[in-house]
């Protein structure tokens, strides 16, 4: 199944994906960012768009599909 994917690592913690998709990217407790859990293959294909917008848009360039 295609996900996005986060890499922590490079994540700057500046939230733009979680304005464009919050139906995907949520902030841990820790602050972190993640993906929301259980999320179905058609949910990641009925928000797409808005996933690659976060992908695009991205300034820590730490999201990816996988």
């Amino acid at each position: 199944m295609k996900r996005p994917v986060i890499d922590i690592s490079e994540c700057v913690l500046c939230d733009i994906c979680i304005d464009i998709c919050p139906d995907v990217f949520i902030k841990n407790q820790a602050g972190y960012i993640e993906i929301k859990d259980n999320l179905s293959e058609e949910i990641y294909k009925s928000l797409e768009d808005d996933i690659n917008e976060a992908i695009k848009n991205c300034r820590g360039d730490c999201l990816s599909w996988g």
